[in-house]
């Protein structure tokens, strides 16, 4: 890990309750795009992790069709609560939980999991939590997508020092890093594959 994303993650303000409650990136993202990069089919299984009101678990469950499934997982409470209002009927199973330990899910069951705009709250720990889950969870070439903010001055957003641009992720994540596609202004999706 670069010094600078190092000094990031060992900042004691990471270590504060991370709350993204009415705080929805739904209309700053280009979910088309999003979901034509990640190349999903039919009958795979979705994990999204941190999904908040579960905008994108919705484009997930269309593109997985009912022979798939969609997991959104959130650690709140209220949001996961409203959402299972939501999705009655559907391919998609709302829980309450957290990524950053370890999940009801079966190890290698899982083909994506998108993380978006969560990651730049984790401690160094959770970030270690996190990273240990998604390698348990993945099967053999599945994806981890993570969308981040940009790392320079934007009109919202977490502060700069917590947040990692396309570089840092590739020297953090364990996984094989393949493309970093803008998905929106001011937000970027960066994947990878879990290489057997």
């Amino acid at each position: 890990m670069c010094e600078e994303a190092e000094a990031a993650k060992n900042d004691t303000s990471m270590e504060e309750k991370h709350n993204h409650r009415g705080k929805s990136t739904e209309d700053r993202l280009d979910k088309e795009l999003i979901l034509n990069a990640l190349n999903i089919q039919a009958g795979q299984t979705v994990l999204d992790a941190g999904c908040g009101n579960g905008y994108m678990s919705k484009v997930f469950s269309n593109a997985v069709t009912q022979s798939g499934k969609v997991y959104s997982l959130d650690p709140d409470k209220y949001v996961i609560d409203a959402l299972k209002k939501e999705i009655l009927g559907t391919n998609i199973e709302a829980m309450e939980g957290d990524i950053t330990t370890q999940t009801p899910f079966e190890p290698a069951s899982v083909d994506l999991i998108y993380v978006s705009a969560v990651i730049h709250g984790f401690s160094k720990e959770q970030m270690q939590n996190f990273l240990q889950e998604v390698k348990r969870l993945l099967k053999p070439t599945a994806l981890l997508a993570i969308v981040e903010i940009e790392k320079k001055e934007t009109p919202f957003g977490p502060p700069l020092k917590i947040r990692f641009s396309p570089d840092e992720l590739k020297d953090i994540i364990p996984l094989a890093p393949m493309n970093t596609i803008p998905v929106g202004e001011h937000f970027y999706m960066q994947i990878f594959e879990n290489k057997p």
